[in-house]
């Protein structure tokens, strides 16, 4: 069964070897290197992003599989930060139900917001059948809404 929970200090290290996985998997599918967002491999920035904002670990059963972050806009308002599944599990719906158990979590927010690169196609996918829509493009990334 799939849950999410706050992330701890103790959970770092295997959210920073999945952030590392799942990135150079994409980033090198995509762009023929290895590469993810600033701190990605680097644990200390996942102890940064716990102490800092609403951090979270995506479980099934026993097994942390992923994890993400929020950030509070404002009173009804949230980013959907750093969305990352390690990749065996990717592509199984996990990411979609964690999505709704997000929003489940959090009935008050009328605003969703999210970004996500321009070249990443799996997560457009993801983002837009979970009723997300485009709202800016340039040539890196792609701002996601959506309003409830």
């Amino acid at each position: 069964m799939i849950k999410i929970l706050r992330s701890n200090i103790e959970d770092a290290q295997i959210i920073t070897e999945i952030k590392t996985e799942a990135y150079n998997k994409e980033i090198f599918k995509y762009l023929n290197r290895n590469g993810g967002p600033p701190g990605y491999d680097n644990v200390d920035s996942q102890i940064d992003i716990i102490n800092k904002f609403l951090a979270y670990k995506i479980m099934l059963d026993d097994i942390i599989l992923g994890a993400f972050f929020l950030v509070p806009v404002k009173e009804n308002i949230m980013w959907f930060e750093d969305f990352v599944i390690k990749p065996e599990y990717q592509g199984k719906g996990y990411g979609y139900h964690a999505m709704e158990l997000v929003e489940k979590s959090y009935p008050n927010i009328k605003e969703w917001k999210l970004t996500t690169p321009v070249f990443s196609v799996g997560n457009q996918h993801l983002y837009t059948k979970f009723g997300y829509q485009e709202i800016k493009r340039d040539e890196d990334m792609i701002e996601y809404s959506k309003f409830r």
